[in-house]
């Protein structure tokens, strides 16, 4: 694979062309975050199932989340349960955050058979996760290098949005804006946490705290841990993961 991609857009048209080809449950889509208020989260549909967030990584807030994980601080003591245990992928290929973000977020649906929100068992995301769900994070980059869908995905649409990419290896070079994704993890003693989802920076999944509503939690940790971190840059977009609203 090339070792810098043009980066896909902050939009859930193009977050859901990526995944609806490869697997992405008919129960659930990507939209828009638009507002961290509390009141305003209360009209989003539940239930909701990842944030993913861009954010510009440089700077004093890429400063205040390198000081964070010193030392391993934050690393987030998954279960002991394999059925439950968080899906981590380290990021080998430059500018493919995106993508990943959107692989964090969508193998770590319910693995439930039965519920309508796990994905399609003959669904090429199932099969990568069944391939991969024993594997470490290095090994799981290992085995993407050699997954043609995954390439595949991202340049179908990675220039079919309404903003200018880059193009030049300058250009590409020079992106300052980073995907995450956060989803709520199974911690060791049981409890239900907010796990952060970074394969470039982080070498884990990073511990953000107990999870009473993913959506909210994350709404609270991403203007207290990014926004408030940003020195001022509002450079910000946020995309839900989760279920239909019944008029669709």
């Amino acid at each position: 694979m090339s070792t810098k991609w043009v980066p896909l857009e902050a939009a859930p048209e193009i977050f859901n062309a990526w995944s609806q080809p490869l697997g992405l449950p008919s129960t659930l889509t990507f939209n828009d975050l638009f507002s961290l208020d509390p009141e305003f989260l209360q009209f989003t549909t539940q239930p909701v199932f990842a944030v993913l967030l861009l954010f510009p990584s440089r700077g004093k807030l890429g400063e205040a989340r390198a000081k964070e994980q010193e030392g391993g601080k934050g690393e987030f003591k998954d279960t002991s349960d394999r059925s439950k245990k968080i899906w981590w992928i380290k990021q080998t290929i430059g500018n493919a955050c995106g993508s990943i973000g959107l692989l964090h977020s969508l193998l770590n649906l319910p693995r439930d058979a039965s519920s309508p929100y796990s994905l399609p068992q003959d669904s090429l995301l199932a099969q990568f996760y069944s391939d991969t769900r024993d594997m470490t994070g290095i090994e799981r980059a290992k085995a993407l290098d050699e997954a043609t869908f995954f390439e595949d995905a991202h340049k179908r649409v990675a220039e079919s949005g309404q903003s200018s990419v880059p193009r030049t290896a300058e250009e590409l070079d020079d992106v300052d804006l980073h995907f995450i994704s956060f989803v709520e993890g199974t911690a060791e003693d049981g409890t239900k946490h907010v796990v952060e989802l970074d394969g470039s920076t982080r070498n884990a999944p990073f511990d953000r705290g107990p999870c009473k509503s993913l959506l909210h939690d994350v709404a609270r940790i991403v203007q207290e841990k990014y926004i408030d971190q940003a020195d001022g840059d509002l450079n910000f977009s946020l995309i839900t993961l989760g279920a239909k609203p019944d008029e669709e």
